[in-house]
């Protein structure tokens, strides 16, 4: 019964017109009750204080009046009258029915002869101080019964309208809080089947509107995080599916030509290669799972940054002699504080950044690479004259498998997971990555900001 959240509102809603603004009303109504029967059971002890006046003179100076007076204040009240003498003896009522004086210095509500229930009020007659008699007045309860009716009934009209127009404006609340969670639910659904484009529309700005805000906040990252897993997933595939190939080629050609030795030499170091190209990748892949789970830990060691740029220097320098580019490599002449980091992290940052100049830099050009101490950490850049960045590829270089050429008509070898490494790794020990190009053919700035541990 209590099961959706509409109900349990609806149900809230009514324990609290029930138990407590339906106890109030009760309350009320018992006040007001009391309040009616008080209000007349003073107006008939003011009442029978006047007329306790009004028989002052009569009982001195003329008796044969006082039953006429009676007689009209009876008729006023609609009641009985009756006088006492000194010694509380019945002397005459105004109905000529019998009637026992009630003890009491204002007002009471008593059954009568009749057992009907009844206002009593009886006030003393003095004269100079001393006491010449009582007069009482009895009149039915009926009259302020009817007021305590009028004013329940009221009460209680009002009580039945306010719950119902209450009822209403909680029913159209709760329906503009469900009606939203109710799309949201829908479209989680769908996404849920696969629909990842399904959005919520946005309703006010209270937490409802900013919960929906949220939800497609988080649609949109897991859109693009969908849509980048299956590009990674496809390129990975392409990437593995290329080396594979050539190595299936080669094998079916050796085959066929183990009686020629050098062409059997030719074939093995091709697959020699392609296999490790595809233990980079595998490498590459593994480092960036491992990342992205937040498997990797920050290192620790203490990493001589210039050692380990003035290896890595020897190993390219290699490269670039190969394909006619000057490499130059500047270095600090004053000691440098070492880098807290692992060795491999270190390698994978420098190597990238260096190998990805050296190879998009055409023969005959200019790789330039100086790392400098900054606060405690180091910054590396790296500059060269090659084939630059066009201002459309720029925002996504660094990109997994991204690569500013066609991916079916390359002319450089790579996976394009170098520079997502990269980034990667940085955000691991809160370092940052810039790249920066005036265009195509205008060349590539890429600095690297290792700071300190904390």
């Amino acid at each position: 019964m209590f099961r959706t959240l509409r109900s349990k509102l609806i149900a809230v809603y009514l324990g609290i017109i029930i138990f407590g603004f339906g106890g109030l009303t009760i309350w009320a109504a018992v006040q007001m009750a009391n309040a009616a029967y008080i209000d007349y059971g003073q107006g008939l002890h003011a009442q029978a204080l006047q007329l306790s006046n009004q028989l002052v003179e009569p009982l001195d100076d003329s008796p044969e009046e006082i039953p006429a007076i009676l007689a009209t204040s009876a008729e006023t009240i609609n009641g009985q009258i009756a006088l006492f003498d000194r010694a509380a003896n019945l002397v005459l009522t105004t109905d000529g029915k019998s009637a026992e004086l009630v003890q009491t210095d204002s007002y009471t509500y008593q059954p009568n002869s009749d057992g009907a229930r009844t206002a009593y009020a009886a006030e003393s007659i003095l004269y100079e101080g001393k006491s010449l008699g009582t007069v009482q007045i009895g009149a039915p309860a009926t009259f302020p019964q009817a007021i305590a009716r009028q004013r329940i009934g009221t009460l209680v009209t009002g009580f039945v309208v306010i719950s119902g127009a209450g009822l209403a404006v909680t029913l159209w609340l709760v329906s503009t809080m469900t009606a939203p969670l109710t799309s949201l639910r829908e479209t989680a659904l769908e996404m849920a089947n696969g629909n990842l484009s399904e959005r919520v529309a946005r309703v006010g700005r209270d937490e409802i509107g900013e919960v929906s805000a949220a939800f497609n906040e988080m649609a949109e990252r897991v859109e693009a995080m969908v849509k980048e897993q299956r590009a990674f997933a496809s390129n990975a595939s392409h990437e593995l599916r290329t080396p594979i190939t050539t190595i299936q080629l080669r094998t079916e050609a050796l085959q066929d030509s183990l009686d020629d030795p050098e062409l059997t030499a030719t074939y093995v170091n091709e697959i020699d290669g392609e296999i490790k190209r595809m233990g980079r990748l595998v490498d590459d892949l593994l480092l960036l799972s491992r990342l992205d789970a937040k498997r990797l830990m920050a290192g620790t060691e203490e990493i001589d940054a210039v050692r380990v740029l003035r290896i890595m220097q020897r190993d390219y320098a290699a490269q670039a002699d190969a394909k006619q580019i000057t490499l130059h490599v500047h270095l600090p002449e004053r000691e440098m504080p070492p880098l807290q980091a692992h060795l491999n992290h270190v390698r994978v940052v420098f190597g990238n950044v260096i190998g990805n100049a050296i190879k998009y830099t055409p023969a005959g050009g200019n790789v330039s690479v100086s790392l400098q101490p900054l606060a405690g950490g180091i910054r590396l850049q790296v500059v060269d004259d090659g084939v630059g960045i066009s201002a459309d590829d720029l925002p996504n270089i660094g990109k997994r498998f991204y690569r500013a050429e066609k991916a079916h008509s390359r002319t450089t070898l790579g996976t394009g997971l170098g520079l997502a490494l990269v980034r990667s790794i940085l955000a691991l020990y809160n370092g940052e990555l810039q790249i920066e190009s005036a265009g195509v053919d205008q060349g590539t700035t890429v600095t690297i900001v290792w700071p300190p541990r904390e």
